[in-house]
């Protein structure tokens, strides 16, 4: 049984999709204009303003996301070369945000004697306050205060932190070592995901998915080069062979507008995943062990398409994705003190630090993890 629990370092930047850092919200501050509320187009045709004249304001959204990962594996030795098992992600998922609206350059605001947005040079007519625009993106503006809705909304949830934990996706699967010599060990690892969890809610703006939506099967070989004395020395490649599947989803005009009305039941397949991880474990001490490991990540880009004509594209671009991550890891096993008949568990433990130092359209993040290793 092996018990891994990872703490994310606060995460707020991105790999853009030119692999520059850029702020997680970065989509979210921008003019609110015609662009985004389609409806502000009436006004500047009303009253002969430019196109994309007509704005609100400018949102000034900060995001942080928070993540705390408890993945048990638990694993069983049909024979000495054939183990199965399950694992099974437990999250606790947080995005803290922060959300304002400056009125600063608007154009537009909120005439309570028209009960309708007008330019802000019209008599009578305030900015529009940071209330305002959670209610235009929730369930509409209530302008003369009436009780009824004068500006339509887009029907999100509030902008505001938010945080759940729940059951990732399962994976259940099986190694074999199909080579075992006086210098190396190679294995095959095959198996499946699960959908367990929970995916992301189309009609929010903030919160973090704890699964695809789809399945997988999982692909692996493990090969481990032991020639070396107290070395030990791990090339192994991953492909994961994600499968279509069905999904409601807001869809977007453009990539980095997010905010639309259009949602719909679509057919998705998410771009297959291809790892690789290089890795030298050196035993320096009878129970301890030093570890350094490169991973490389290639995600594939998603395939969309519906029924409704809507720009399936934008739900397309940038989901390629590149990550470049390095873990170090110290390691101590109570193995040798076990069998000397001292210590009552054969056990390992390890502590790592992994950071995600590259990439292209990923999350920049860093997190420490503690792992237990118990053998029976």
């Amino acid at each position: 049984m092996i018990v891994d629990w990872r703490h994310y370092f606060r995460i707020d930047k991105k790999f853009d999709k030119d692999g520059n850092v850029i702020d997680l919200a970065g989509d979210f501050n921008a003019d609110l204009n015609s662009a985004v509320f389609p409806g502000l187009g009436l006004l500047e045709n009303i009253f002969g303003l430019p196109p994309g004249s007509a704005n609100i304001g400018r949102g000034v959204v900060s995001f942080g996301y928070q993540y705390d990962y408890l993945i048990p594996l638990l694993q069983y030795g049909l024979t000495d070369r054939l183990t199965v098992g399950i694992r099974i992600p437990y999250c606790w998922n947080e995005n803290k945000v922060k959300a304002s609206l400056d009125t600063s350059k608007a154009t537009v605001g909120k005439n309570a004697a028209l009960n309708t947005l007008a330019p802000l040079f019209t008599p009578g007519t305030v900015p529009l306050t940071t209330h305002d625009v959670q209610r235009l993106l929730g369930p509409g503006l209530d302008i003369n205060g009436d009780g009824k809705i004068d500006v339509r909304g887009f029907g999100y949830k509030p902008v505001k932190t938010w945080s759940d934990k729940g059951i990732g996706d399962l994976e259940v699967g099986g190694r074999y070592q199909y080579l075992k010599t006086e210098n190396w060990r190679l294995a095959f690892t095959g198996g499946v995901r699960f959908p367990t969890g929970q995916v992301g809610d189309p009609d929010s703006l903030v919160d973090i998915a704890f699964g695809d939506g789809a399945y997988a099967l999982l692909f692996a070989l493990n090969n481990d080069y032991i020639g070396i004395k107290n070395l030990v020395l791990n090339i192994t490649v991953r492909y994961s062979l994600v499968l279509p599947n069905r999904e409601r989803l807001r869809i977007p005009p453009a990539v980095d507008e997010p905010i639309t009305e259009n949602i719909e039941k679509v057919n998705r397949n998410l771009g297959d995943v291809i790892e690789f991880e290089a890795s030298g474990i050196y035993q320096f001490l009878e129970r301890f062990s030093f570890s350094l490991l490169y991973h490389f990540t290639f995600k594939f880009k998603d395939r969309v398409s519906g029924k409704r004509q809507f720009n399936y594209q934008s739900l397309e671009l940038e989901t390629d994705i590149t990550e470049h991550i390095g873990i170090v890891s110290l390691c101590y096993s109570a193995i040798p003190l076990f069998k000397a008949k001292i210590f009552p568990i054969p056990m390992t433990a390890a502590i790592s630090y992994r950071n995600k130092f590259a990439g292209t359209n990923a999350t920049k993040s860093r997190y420490i993890s503690l792992t237990l290793a118990a053998y029976f």
